[in-house]
């Protein structure tokens, strides 16, 4: 019965905070996104860290804060603005991330292509030194089966052939583009779309927030004044 007597208070409550809310929304600034796509290296056709493991380190606080200092950002600032996560494809039951991804978002076109970027870099950065050390031992075999080759000469024919199969099958393990290469930004960073709030969503919860709000307070009022009665 409060309720129903109510009624008309908790529909203009609703109303006015609906009001409220799109006018409030409606006079926020746009956001904008930027995004860069970052193909993880690998050597000899093995990844040079696990693309979950890389999106993981570099959404940590940690790895955020370092970049945060080399471009003199705030750490928090650059720790809402920057998403990175793995692209994931394939069917649903053979699934796999085949790249990087990074999402910046913040009030300037120009400051989210700023952010992406530096996550990109610092990311390609990290890996450089990966591939470097995983480079090694094959760059060191390849100058040793050369070594060996200019002196086995007066080895039998046989034990050169297999030097020499074994140096081209290694050379090409470290050129080939498809076997070996670095970790890498796939693409140039360009701002994307301005993106606006949904007015009518984010009014539409508040309206209905205050009428629940508005339902609980008649409901209490009524059951306060049965009792002093």
């Amino acid at each position: 019965m409060a309720v129903w007597r109510a009624k008309w208070w908790i529909i203009l409550l609703a109303l006015a905070a609906t009001a409220v809310a799109a006018f409030i929304v409606n006079r926020q600034p746009a956001v904008h996104e930027a995004t860069a796509l970052v193909e993880v290296g690998r050597v000899w056709n093995q990844p040079l860290k696990d693309l979950f493991v890389t999106a993981e380190t570099a959404s940590s606080p940690g790895f955020i804060h370092e970049l945060a200092g080399k471009i003199n950002v705030a750490p928090k600032q650059l720790m809402r603005a920057l998403q990175v996560e793995p692209l994931i494809s394939g069917v649903p039951h053979a699934r796999y991330a085949i790249l990087i991804r990074i999402t910046a978002t913040t009030d300037s076109p120009d400051q989210s292509v700023s952010f992406a970027q530096a996550m990109a870099n610092e990311i390609v950065a990290w890996h450089e030194q990966i591939y470097e050390e995983a480079m090694r031992p094959h760059r060191e075999r390849q100058q040793q089966l050369e070594e060996q080759i200019k002196q086995s000469q007066s080895s039998s024919r046989d034990t050169a052939i297999k030097l020499e199969a074994e140096l081209e099958e290694v050379k090409t393990n470290n050129t080939s583009p498809i076997a070996t290469s670095k970790t890498h930004l796939v693409d140039k960073v360009v701002p994307g779309k301005a993106i606006k709030s949904p007015i009518w969503r984010s009014a539409a919860s508040w309206g209905l927030v205050a009428g629940l709000a508005g339902l609980i307070a008649a409901l209490m009022i009524g059951h306060a004044k049965s009792r002093a009665r």
